[in-house]
C-alpha cells in the first residue's frame, strides 16, 4: 500500500492528501510531527532529503514534492481523474495550481511569518496588515478567474486539482486574519463552502486545528 508522509497544516501535503482522498487511493498515512522532529530524522531524510512534506513511498517508488508526486498519482492511478482529458483544460488547471504554490504562496509567506511564527509580542502590525490587504488582492484574482469561468469549481464545471491545490491556502489565509468571506469574495466563498462539504475534507482536515478555532 503507498505511504503518504505529511504534516498537519501544511498546504503542500493538504493539497496531495485532498488528491489521495478524491481518487479513493488506498495509503497508509504517516503523520509527522515538526516540533519533534520527525523531519530531520535519518530515516525520513532517506525519502525526502530536504526534510520537508509531503512524501510517499509506492513499492519501489520513493518520491517527495507536492507537484511531482500529483503528477504521479494522475498517471499511476488513472481513475477518477482530477485533470480533464483536453490538453487546454489540462493546461489550465495547471496554471491554478502555479497561481497558488507560488504567486499566492509569495505573498503568503510574509503574512505566515508574522502570524504563525513570529511570539505575539514581537509581531509587526503594519507587516501583518500588508500582508492580508496583498493576500486579499490574491484572493480577489482568484475569484475574478474562477468567476469568470461560470462553474462550480476553480477550473469550470467539474473538481479538479485546481481546487485541491486551492483550498488548503485559503483557509490558511482565513486562518491567518484574512477576511476570506468578504463581499467582494462571493464566488470564493460559495466554493469553499462546497468543498467543506465533501468527506474528503473532513478526511483530511489538520488534526491540530481541531483543537483550535478557525479564524474566519
Amino acid at each position: 500500500m503507498l505511504r503518504f508522509y505529511w504534516g498537519s497544516g501544511s498546504p503542500f501535503a493538504w493539497r496531495v492528501h485532498l488528491a489521495l482522498e478524491e481518487k479513493g487511493i488506498e495509503y497508509e498515512p504517516v503523520l509527522l510531527s515538526f516540533q519533534g522532529g520527525d523531519l530531520k530524522k535519518p530515516e525520513y531524510l532517506a525519502i525526502s532529503p530536504h526534510g520537508k512534506v509531503p512524501a510517499i513511498v509506492d513499492g519501489g517508488t520513493s518520491l517527495y514534492e507536492s507537484q511531482p508526486i500529483l503528477e504521479y498519482l494522475e498517471e499511476r492511478y488513472p481513475a477518477r481523474p482530477l485533470l480533464p482529458s483536453d490538453p487546454a483544460a489540462r493546461a489550465l488547471v495547471r496554471i491554478e495550481e502555479m497561481e497558488s504554490v507560488l504567486y499566492f504562496f509569495e505573498a503568503f509567506a510574509t503574512l505566515a511569518r508574522q502570524v504563525f511564527f513570529t511570539p505575539a509580542d514581537k509581531r509587526d502590525p503594519k507587516a501583518i496588515d500588508d500582508g492580508r490587504t496583498a493576500v486579499h488582492a490574491q484572493l480577489e484574482r482568484l475569484e475574478a478567474r474562477a468567476a469568470k469561468r461560470g462553474g462550480e469549481f476553480v477550473a469550470g464545471a467539474s473538481l479538479t486539482r485546481a481546487d485541491t491545490s486551492w483550498l488548503p491556502f485559503v483557509e490558511l489565509a482565513g486562518r491567518a486574519g484574512v477576511d476570506v468571506g468578504s463581499p467582494g469574495l462571493r464566488w470564493l466563498t460559495a466554493w469553499r463552502d462546497r468543498l467543506r462539504a465533501r468527506p474528503s475534507y473532513d478526511a483530511t482536515y489538520p488534526p491540530h486545528w481541531r483543537t483550535s478555532p478557525r479564524r474566519d
